[in-house]
Order: structure tokens, then C-alpha cells, then sequence
């Protein structure tokens, strides 16, 4: 195996422990175990832990970047596509997202707290995304409002702040993704492109003589 291939191997036990016992429980010494292979070749690859828990980081957004442009490539409808295809990776509707993904990033991310250096990946993630959603052929207000819906769940559950009723949380997603198609909307004057809502003629009231 090569040098990627042992470094991808300790990544992938990394997230198992992450998975499984959270960030804290995370040492080299466990991810070499996990990995089948010496603390030194973990070394090789990670010289600390916060090196590895980069390279957890880096990950992670490239893996959620694939699931959006893998949905985005298969979606045939332009007006929305991307916010769309933002709610569904955020659900879990792509390969390499889903309850192991969100339980592993959600610690990840917790721990940003502690290393805040290793939040600019996320921040530029975040930025790339919005711009994306603001450029999709919705209101731009309205498609944000959808992205930080969606966001606030993920964050909500993955921070053991809540837990929706999975028959409520399959109806938020349809929702949203309604929405991203201009359908079932609360109140479509409030949320329809800017250049669609024509200005209205001022009304003039008429006087009678006295």
C-alpha cells in the first residue's frame, strides 16, 4: 500500500474512534491500533494530533463538496439546483454523507472550539456555498433562509441540542426541497426574484367637488 493509501487507512480509523467514543478519545496511539500499523507510521503521516485531526477536517469538506456536485450533476432542473442539492447532502442523499459522516464531523467540528486555526477550511467552505445558493436562481434572501434551515438542523442534532421526530424531520426536508422549486410556498409575493416583482403604480385617489 502506498503512502496515500496507509495515511487514508489512519484517517479512516481516526473517524471510527471519532465515530464511536468523540474527539477526546482520539490519540495516535489508538489511531495507529485502529490502523494496523506503529505509532511511527502514524508519525510519518500525522507528526501530532491536531495534524490528524486536520486532515480529518480537510475530509470531511471535500467529501460534502462531492455529494453537492455529484446531486447537483444529476439534477436536470437549474432554477434552485444547487440549494437543492445542498439540502439533500445535508440529509444524507449521496455516498459519503449520512449518520456515520455527521456523527464523526459533528465531534470534528466541536472541537474547532479548541483549534481555531483549523476552522478557515470551513469557513471557506461555507463562503464557496453561500455563493453558489445566492447565484441559483432564487431570491437570494429566500434561498439562504433554506440553507440556514437546513444548517441549523444538522447542527441542532449533531450537537445533541435537539432530536427531531423522524416523521417531522422527512416533512422539514420535503419541505425545503419544495421550496428550493418555488412550490408550497408560505407566501410567494414575499419570496419571488427581486426583477419578477414589478413595481406597483401609485394609486391616485379621485376627489369629488364639494
Amino acid at each position: 500500500m502506498g503512502r496515500a493509501g496507509t495515511a487514508d487507512r489512519i484517517i479512516d480509523a481516526a473517524e471510527s474512534i471519532v465515530d464511536e467514543s468523540g474527539v477526546a478519545a482520539l490519540t495516535l496511539e489508538q489511531a495507529a491500533k485502529r490502523a494496523g500499523v506503529s505509532k511511527g507510521g502514524v508519525l510519518y503521516h500525522f507528526p501530532n494530533k491536531e495534524a490528524l485531526v486536520a486532515a480529518m477536517i480537510a475530509r470531511f469538506t471535500e467529501r460534502f463538496d462531492h455529494a453537492v456536485e455529484r446531486l447537483t450533476a444529476e439534477d436536470s432542473s437549474s432554477k434552485g439546483r444547487a440549494t437543492r442539492s445542498y439540502v439533500r447532502a445535508t440529509f444524507g442523499h449521496a455516498p459519503g454523507t449520512g449518520p456515520k459522516f455527521d456523527r464523526a464531523c459533528g465531534s470534528i467540528t466541536a472541537a474547532l472550539a479548541n483549534n481555531p486555526g483549523n476552522l478557515a477550511v470551513v469557513r471557506d467552505q461555507s463562503a464557496r456555498w453561500q455563493r453558489a445558493v445566492e447565484a441559483d436562481g432564487l431570491d437570494p434572501v429566500f434561498a439562504s433562509i433554506i440553507r440556514l434551515a437546513v444548517d441549523g438542523l444538522w447542527l441542532g442534532e449533531n450537537f445533541n441540542l435537539m432530536r427531531m421526530n423522524p416523521k417531522m424531520r422527512a416533512q422539514i426536508e420535503a419541505r425545503l426541497i419544495a421550496w428550493t422549486r418555488l412550490n408550497e410556498l408560505p407566501a410567494k409575493e414575499a419570496v419571488r426574484p427581486a426583477a419578477a416583482r414589478a413595481p406597483q403604480p401609485a394609486r391616485i385617489k379621485s376627489r369629488r367637488a364639494s
